[in-house]
C-alpha cells in the first residue's frame, strides 16, 4: 500500500526492490487541497537547492501550510475550497 501523498515511506530490509516511480511524471488537483505530483519529482528552491526528490508528492495550494512548498494538511483547519 502506497501514500499519495508521499508522507510516509518505507523501506525494504530484505533486500527487495523499492517502490518504483511512474513511468512518467503527473500532476492531480485534488478538489480543496494539494497538488499530488507523481513519477520522477525534483522539488527545487529560487535558489537552485534540491528540497526533494522522491517519487510522490503533495504540494500546498492553499497557501497556507506551515511546510511550504509541501502540503501539511492546513487546507482542511482553514476551509480552503478550489471551486
Amino acid at each position: 500500500m502506497s501514500c499519495p501523498t508521499g508522507a510516509l515511506h518505507f523501506r525494504r530490509l530484505d533486500g527487495g526492490e523499492e517502490e518504483p516511480a511512474d513511468s512518467g511524471t503527473s500532476v492531480y488537483a485534488r478538489p480543496n487541497g494539494p497538488l499530488f505530483l507523481r513519477g520522477n519529482v525534483g522539488i527545487v528552491d529560487q535558489q537552485g537547492t534540491l528540497l526533494r526528490e522522491d517519487t510522490r508528492v503533495a504540494l500546498c495550494r492553499c497557501g497556507q501550510s506551515g511546510n511550504k512548498p509541501f502540503c501539511d494538511g492546513t487546507h482542511r483547519k482553514i476551509g480552503f475550497r478550489t471551486d
